[in-house]
């Protein structure tokens, strides 16, 4: 990421096919007692939430430099919270599919796993319609608001607009240039002079 392709997009896009792959194949080697790929599914969908991680955050202050806060605490909670809904969502379909006194626990931990598919394929489908960032060498950073997969796929043309973080955290729009607000306010400021 550091290196290439120095986007967010493409990282959170391909670990999010990664996890959904994983999480997929996996119902299916449950179903069949496959313990190699079993293992390997594990990997596979630990590399796609691992390789997004990330991506996300610089992605999320790309776009609004100005909240690393607010991003922060976004992602410290919701990490958690989706994997405690991802657990109780697994452990109910479980409880329910296991029999009683969980007789068939094997039915019930492959369609706990086939409960999460959805939403696994879900983040997916709205992981294309992000836009992108690409992270410049100097520090600031290129977005491209609106859905940059699918501008390169109908090609059409989205507008880049550079962006960097100030020393006191506010987003700059352009190098040199004051924020969206204080751009407002003089504007505003002007008006009222008027």
């Amino acid at each position: 990421m550091n290196i290439w392709p120095r986007q967010t997009t493409p990282a959170i896009l391909l670990g999010s096919t990664t996890s959904a792959v994983g999480i997929t194949v996996l119902s299916w080697a449950v179903n069949g007692g496959k313990d190699s790929i079993i293992y390997g599914m594990m990997a596979l969908t630990g590399h796609g939430i691992g390789m997004r991680m990330v991506p996300a955050t610089l992605h999320c202050l790309a776009f609004f430099p100005a909240q690393t806060s607010a991003i922060t605490f976004i992602g410290s909670f919701a990490l958690p919270f989706g994997g405690t809904v991802s657990l109780t969502l697994m452990s109910t379909v479980f409880n329910n599919k296991s029999g009683r006194q969980h007789a068939d626990a094997h039915t019930g931990i492959h369609w706990a796993f086939i409960a999460l598919i959805p939403f696994m394929w879900i983040v997916v489908v709205l992981a294309t319609f992000l836009g992108n960032v690409w992270i410049l060498k100097d520090g600031h950073h290129d977005v491209v608001n609106g859905a940059w997969l699918w501008s390169l796929v109908t090609r059409r043309k989205l507008v880049k607009e550079r962006r960097s973080r100030a020393a006191d955290g506010m987003g700059v729009a352009e190098s040199g240039s004051a924020p969206p607000d204080k751009v407002n306010e003089e504007k505003q400021s002007k008006a009222d002079a008027v």
